[in-house]
C-alpha cells in the first residue's frame, strides 16, 4: 500500500486532477437511444464494487455487468470499456473516454483506487457518494414539483375560463343588449390577443429561452446565475444547505481515500456546482498551501455556517477531518429535508392565495353579472 505522499506524487505526474478541456464524446449512434440515468451509473458502481470485493478480475466483472445491463446504450459503453481494458489500458483511462458520462471526480477516484491498490473500497465510497448526491438532487426536484403542479393546474383552469367560458358569456351579454363588464372585456381581449399572436409569442419565448441559455453558458452568465441562486429569498437557504452538504461529502470522501488536502480542495471546488462557493474553496486551497488551517480560511468567509467552521476546526485538532466532514454532510443532508418541508409549507399557501384571488375574482365577477341578467329578464 502506497503512502499518501507517494499517491500525490504519482497523481501529479499523471496530471490526474486536471479537468478535461476537450472531453471525448461518445459515438453519435447512441444519441437516439434511451438516456443513461444517474441511477444507472450508481448501480453499475455499486455492483462493480461488490464483485471486486469478492476478488473477481476486473474484466470478468465488466463482462457480467455488460450481460445484465438492460440499457442498450450503457451496455455498449461497458463493452467498449471492457475492450479497452483488455487491450492494456487502465480502467480509469478507459472510463475517461466517456468523460461526459463519468465526470472528472469519478475518473479521479478510480485512479486513486488503481494507484493505491484498493479499488473495491474506493468504488464502494464512490457508490455511496453518488447515492447521496442523487438523493440531494431528488429532494430538490421534489421541492419544486408540487408548486409546479399547482401552477400548471391553475394555468389550465385559467385557460379554460379564458377560452371556453368567457366567450359564451360575451355572446350572452350581447344578446341581451347589456354592457359587458370591464373584467370580462379585459379577459376577452387578452384571449383574442393570445389566439391571434400565439405563433409570435411562442417564437419570442423560445428566443428568450435560447438567449438565456447562451448567457448561462458564458462565464459571467454562470457567475450571475449562481449569485442569483444564493439571493432569492425563499430558495437561498435551501441552496446553501445543499451546497454545504455537497462540499462536506465530496471533501470528506476524497480525504478518506487518501488524497492530499490540496488536491481534494481543487476537486471539491469544481464539484460543488456553484462558482461563488468554488471561488472561496479555491481560496481555501491557496491559504492551506501557505500553512493556514482550514478553520481560519473558511471562517473568513460568510458563505459557510459557523457549525461547519467548528466541525472542521475539531477535525483538524483531532486529526479526524475526513470523519468530521462526513458527519457534517450527514447533518446538512438532514437539514435539506427540513428546509424543503419549510419551503413547501411557505410556497403552498402563497400560491393558493394568489391563484384564489385571480380565479375567484373572475368567477365572482361572472356570477354577479349573471344575477344582474336574471333581474333584467324578470
Amino acid at each position: 500500500m502506497k503512502t499518501s505522499s507517494e499517491l500525490e506524487k504519482i497523481l501529479k505526474q499523471r496530471q490526474s486532477w486536471q479537468r478535461p478541456k476537450h472531453p471525448v464524446r461518445s459515438s453519435s449512434k447512441f444519441q437516439f437511444q434511451r438516456p443513461i440515468r444517474a441511477q444507472d451509473i450508481t448501480d453499475f458502481t455499486r455492483q462493480l464494487s461488490t464483485m471486486m470485493a469478492a476478488h473477481l478480475p476486473l474484466t470478468r466483472c465488466l463482462e457480467v455487468l455488460e450481460k445484465q445491463q438492460k440499457n442498450s446504450r450503457f451496455k455498449q459503453i461497458i463493452h467498449d470499456i471492457l475492450q479497452q481494458v483488455r487491450s492494456g489500458k487502465s480502467f480509469s483511462d478507459s472510463v475517461f473516454h466517456y468523460s461526459k458520462l463519468f465526470h472528472s471526480f469519478y475518473v479521479n477516484m478510480l485512479r486513486i483506487g488503481e494507484i493505491g491498490g484498493n479499488m473495491a473500497k474506493v468504488l464502494l465510497q464512490l457508490s455511496l457518494y453518488l447515492e447521496k448526491m442523487s438523493g440531494l438532487k431528488r429532494k430538490l426536484i421534489t421541492a419544486m414539483t408540487y408548486p409546479a403542479v399547482i401552477i400548471l393546474v391553475a394555468i389550465g383552469a385559467f385557460s379554460f375560463l379564458l377560452f371556453g367560458v368567457m366567450p359564451s358569456f360575451m355572446e350572452m351579454f350581447q344578446d341581451f343588449g347589456t354592457d359587458v363588464p370591464l373584467p370580462i372585456k379585459i379577459c376577452i381581449g387578452a384571449g383574442h390577443f393570445l389566439k391571434s399572436n400565439m405563433v409570435f409569442i411562442l417564437i419570442f419565448l423560445v428566443g428568450v429561452i435560447g438567449v438565456l441559455k447562451m448567457l448561462v453558458n458564458t462565464e459571467k452568465g454562470r457567475w450571475s446565475m449562481d449569485v442569483l441562486k444564493l439571493r432569492i429569498p425563499l430558495l437561498r437557504i435551501l441552496m446553501k444547505k445543499v451546497i454545504v452538504a455537497r462540499f462536506a461529502r465530496t471533501l470528506g470522501t476524497l480525504l478518506q481515500s487518501g488524497v492530499s488536502l490540496m488536491q481534494a480542495l481543487e476537486v471539491t471546488g469544481h464539484a460543488v456546482g456553484n462558482q461563488v462557493f468554488q471561488k472561496q474553496i479555491l481560496h481555501m486551497k491557496k491559504m492551506a498551501s501557505k500553512g493556514e488551517p482550514m478553520e481560519k480560511s473558511i471562517a473568513d468567509s460568510n458563505l459557510f455556517p459557523i457549525l461547519v467552521v467548528q466541525m472542521i476546526g475539531v477535525g483538524e485538532e483531532t486529526a479526524e477531518l475526513p470523519d468530521m466532514l462526513i458527519k457534517t454532510a450527514e447533518f446538512y443532508e438532514g437539514q435539506v429535508d427540513s428546509a424543503i418541508e419549510a419551503l413547501t409549507s411557505i410556497i403552498e399557501p402563497v400560491i393558493i392565495v394568489v391563484l384564489g384571488v385571480i380565479l375567484g375574482g373572475m368567477m365572482i365577477t361572472i356570477y354577479l353579472q349573471i344575477f344582474d341578467l336574471m333581474n333584467v329578464i324578470q
